[in-house]
């Protein structure tokens, strides 16, 4: 091959790196991540200022209503409990919470110490907060009723200091140092989910920029003056190295903001920044990281080459794709089976199939689930498959790209691949 790909790619380059979009679309990428830590945590600390207001139903045998209120003194979220007559009519509560008086009723059945089940009705009943909070009043509610009815006083276990056990989890596969096991997922999925969009952007540009310089005839002006596996090399390399180049700003960026995450919060008068520590990264591991974006890039890159030269309109190239895009749905699809048990034998086998591997691997490595061994049989896979890939890609390339008409059938895809040089 000759170095006319050099060409190709700095066209490519150039041409995508000097766009307003991608000046713009690199700029927003850091304001997107700031959005992202600074707005939960900003409403976050509003929300908690705000009063709950609940009318508690009692229709219990045991007069649980003062045993919730003290309990809810010690809740973080403040509560206004409010008792009302056991006879009242629900849809006299409901027009409550629909003229916004109250968030909600709390009813308390007769039969609520044996089994039976207590209803939160209100318009935050999603809140996971608020539901965890009312089940936590209950029960201590629930338990001083028991005590009572054993004949211990209730005043006997209000005075009583209960220990608060808290218990965190700890992500340790004894390699290493230990981390928040919530921390270690986030930045792993944070590492697949770019990994993942990254990917599919830059492969899908390929595939467009192919379709385009088809549809316009210029392709036939290009393949006068260079090969068709010039083109299709230089045009792979040349997007390739904006998705790089575009991937390192973003990931220098994350890592600064998520560093500085509290000074950022407190610019914004948000004090709790909270006490998650993010597990830091390695050198070593943004490599592993760039090498399979690299890796993955370049062989879904070819298989998008390979379908723009095959179509003839962006129509046609939308439903071609399909069988590729299942390819990358399908290990964002399984994540969770990976992060759940990274040394599992289903993250082995997922991360060993070089269509998902790009997507999944770096996560589980992250997460201190693989092996040397392991990640060196996973790129040594990834890589054959690319070659294999990048054959095949170019032989189809090098006849769709001047072919024009109908698409051709899987026969005719067959003797393009056969066809000899």
């Amino acid at each position: 091959m000759s170095l006319s790909w050099l060409v190709v790619a700095r066209r490519e380059f150039l041409e995508r790196v000097r766009s307003k979009w991608f000046i713009a679309i690199t700029l927003l990428g850091p304001v997107v991540m700031t959005t992202i830590i600074v707005v939960p945590a900003w409403l976050g600390a509003r929300a908690a200022l705000d009063r709950v207001k609940i009318q508690v139903v009692d229709k219990s045998e045991h007069n649980l209503f003062p045993a919730i209120v003290r309990a809810s003194a010690g809740f973080e979220m403040p509560f206004d409990f409010e008792w009302v007559s056991p006879n009242i009519d629900q849809k006299v509560l409901l027009g409550r919470i629909r003229d916004e008086k109250i968030n909600g009723f709390l009813l308390i059945p007769k039969g609520v110490l044996a089994g039976e089940k207590a209803i939160y009705r209100g318009d935050n009943a999603t809140n996971i907060r608020v539901g965890v909070q009312l089940q936590g009043a209950l029960y201590m509610a629930a338990r001083s009723a028991r005590a009572a009815e054993a004949g211990v006083k209730p005043e006997i276990i209000n005075q009583i200091d209960w220990p608060k056990v808290e218990l965190e989890a700890q992500h340790d596969t004894g390699r290493g140092q230990a981390s928040q096991a919530q921390a270690s997922f986030l930045v792993g999925y944070v590492v697949m989910f770019v990994l993942y969009m990254s990917i599919l952007i830059y492969a899908v540009n390929v595939m467009r920029s192919v379709v385009l310089e088809k549809t316009s005839r210029v392709v036939e002006i290009v393949v006068s003056a260079t090969r068709p596996s010039s083109l299709m090399f230089g045009k792979v390399m040349g997007v390739g190295t904006v998705g790089l180049l575009q991937l390192a700003i973003w990931s220098g960026m994350a890592l600064l903001l998520f560093r500085f995450r509290g000074e950022l919060l407190g610019a914004f008068g948000v004090e709790d920044a909270g006490d998650v520590e993010l597990p830091p990264l390695a050198l070593v591991d943004i490599l592993v990281i760039l090498v399979y974006f690299a890796l993955g890039y370049f062989l879904y890159a070819a298989l998008y080459a390979a379908i723009g030269a095959m179509v003839n309109s962006d129509q046609d190239a939308q439903q071609a794709q399909t069988p590729v895009i299942l390819l990358l749905i399908l290990p964002v699809v399984c994540v969770q089976l990976v992060a759940g048990n990274p040394r599992g034998p289903i993250a082995q086998v997922l991360t060993l199939i070089p269509f998902s591997s790009p997507i999944l691997m770096p996560m589980r490595y992250l997460l201190a689930g693989t092996t040397p061994a392991e990640l060196a049989l996973s790129i040594a896979i990834l890589v054959a498959t690319l070659i294999g890939a990048v054959w095949v890609a170019g032989r189809i390339y090098r006849i769709g790209i001047l072919m024009y008409g109908k698409r051709p059938s899987l026969r005719e895809l067959g003797r393009w691949i056969r066809y000899p040089s």
